[in-house]
């Protein structure tokens, strides 16, 4: 009798291990995506002088904070059609 109840504890945690993994990806993601971008805008900064203001505008930041939520994103819904 303690047979279905361990089957359906397995299919509970591997569902739990799904979505958490998933979660991890997702964080991931936009963590390189945000840190690439934050890379990028040391390497490559704005001038001031381009923006006619006193601070620079992280620019590749910004960029990459929206290509690290849009990969995360797509990789959430990829793994959900499986």
């Amino acid at each position: 009798m303690s047979k279905p109840n361990t089957d359906s504890k397995v299919r509970e945690a591997a569902g739990f291990m799904k979505y958490t993994s998933m979660a991890f990806q997702m964080i991931g993601a936009i963590l390189v995506c945000v840190f690439l971008g934050r890379y990028l805008d040391k390497l490559f900064p704005i001038n001031e002088e381009d923006l006619g203001k006193a601070k620079s505008f992280p620019l590749y930041t910004f960029l990459g904070t929206l290509l690290g939520v849009t990969s995360s994103l797509y990789l959430a819904i990829k793994s959900l059609k499986k």
